[in-house]
């Protein structure tokens, strides 16, 4: 789950504490169609933000609630320092004519993530240790759409997934010190989105619109772990993986209080991230 559930506390501490810093990069997208049908056409507004860079801090505790099981909690916070995104509208299917195309600036937004959940050690040998996870994480993700060329541009979007995930990860010990960990996970999720457009005066301010719908993701990590002594060790870890919503519901609110509901076609997240922290337990 996190870089010390996959070492399982080496030291034979009880309890653990990691803290560092975080990279991460994420290229988003998402579309609705036309109609509840998924027509007229198929894609009728597409959304992109690519690149989006966001540096940051994190919090990870473990305990040891039984000899084999450890509880972990961790929470993440990540600021957006650069990206950019495309803002599309088309009149005919497989995003044909174009009708609205325009880049933006997506260099302010916040990234939240929070993770709880259990490791079970179920292979504990001198070198090499397996261990089955379960967690429960919720993402935020608030994007801001901007242009210097337009002051008064300042449009949000707000994602937010949850989900429950199970997992296996691992340590190989390549030397006395050092460490090789891995894990693999996937999950099932749900997707809210909310938005404001505050410069298209037809649409309500501050929600425009809301989507949901239900999704999976899964990711891949590794790292090395470098233990300076039994209490104290030095991290570094890295993360790829990807979130994605099926088919689900858009609806628009719009200013003389009527809603518009259309199909929403998903969002697609791929990310990765890369991590450098310290651990200590005691």
């Amino acid at each position: 789950m996190f870089c010390n559930v996959m070492i399982m506390k080496g030291q034979n501490k009880p309890f653990s504490i990691e803290v560092g810093g975080s990279l991460d990069i994420t290229n988003f997208q998402w579309s609705i169609a036309g109609n509840l049908q998924g027509q007229s056409p198929n894609i009728l507004s597409e959304l992109t933000f690519e690149k989006i860079i966001a540096t940051g801090g994190y919090l990870t505790a473990s305990y040891n609630l039984a000899e084999h099981l450890t509880l972990t909690v961790s929470f993440q916070k990540n600021t957006v320092i650069s990206g950019n995104g495309t803002d599309a509208d088309y009149k005919e299917n497989n995003r044909m004519d174009a009708t609205y195309q325009v880049s933006f600036n997506s260099n302010k937004g916040v990234m939240d993530n929070f993770r709880i959940g259990c490791a079970y050690n179920i292979i504990a040998r001198a070198r090499f240790k397996l261990n089955t996870e379960l967690f429960f994480a919720s993402s935020l993700q608030n994007f801001n759409i901007l242009d210097l060329n337009y002051q008064d541009l300042n449009s949000t979007y707000r994602a937010n997934w949850k989900s429950a995930d199970i997992g296996v990860s691992g340590s190989y010990a390549l030397t006395k010190r050092l460490s090789l960990l891995g894990a693999i996970s996937y999950g099932l999720n749900k997707y809210n989105s909310e938005a404001d457009w505050n410069l298209i005066e037809i649409f309500k301010h501050p929600i425009s619109f809301k989507q949901h719908a239900n999704g999976d993701e899964f990711e891949g990590r590794a790292g090395l772990n470098y233990m300076l002594n039994s209490n104290f060790s030095i991290l570094l870890c890295g993360k790829l993986g990807q979130m994605r919503s099926h088919k689900g519901l858009d609806t628009s609110f719009l200013q003389n209080g009527n809603e518009v509901k259309t199909q929403f076609n998903g969002a697609n997240d791929n990310f990765y991230e890369l991590k450098l922290g310290a651990m200590f337990s005691f």
